[in-house]
């Protein structure tokens, strides 16, 4: 069983991380 929750936390966290990134390689 996967929560909503889960997904949203999973797609926040992602996004971060995307952002984090283009940050450093910048």
């Amino acid at each position: 069983m996967v929560k909503p929750r889960v997904i949203h936390f999973a797609i926040k966290s992602i996004t971060l991380m995307r952002k984090y990134l283009l940050v450093m390689e910048s």
